[in-house]
């Protein structure tokens, strides 16, 4: 991380300017690595909602709600329990049914998301 030397932000490596003031980054003071941002949590700190539905920003290294892994993991839930009441096998076979059809639509939903979210990073910067 690198801090700036006007206001004491920490920005990402990568950043030649500082997020918070603006200032050029010329001086660059290195905060150690093992040190954790009051607004971020360790890998293991988090619940399984939070990595379900946030994910870090690679900008400002805070956790941030997650479209397209949240839109994904409503539509799963949906065709997985939509398929489950509708079902008219044994238990068993409607659950292997809803979680392959709730891949089936989940997957290409995320991944459309994704290459979205891509794009629009490509245009802002």
């Amino acid at each position: 991380m690198k801090i700036c030397p006007s206001c004491g932000y920490e920005n990402i490596d990568e950043a030649q300017f500082c997020r918070d003031c603006g200032s050029k980054l010329d001086q660059i003071i290195e905060k150690p690595e093992d040190s954790v941002q009051s607004n971020t949590l360790a890998g293991s700190e988090q619940s399984i909602i939070t990595k379900l539905f946030f994910k870090t920003d690679k900008y400002t290294n805070e956790l941030r709600f997650a479209k397209a892994k949240s839109i994904s993991v409503g539509v799963f839930v949906f065709f997985f329990l939509f398929t489950m009441a509708v079902g008219t096998a044994s238990i068993y076979v409607d659950l292997i049914v809803g979680i392959v059809i709730g891949f089936i639509f989940a997957v290409p939903v995320y991944v459309i998301g994704y290459v979205v979210g891509l794009i629009i990073d490509k245009i802002r910067n």
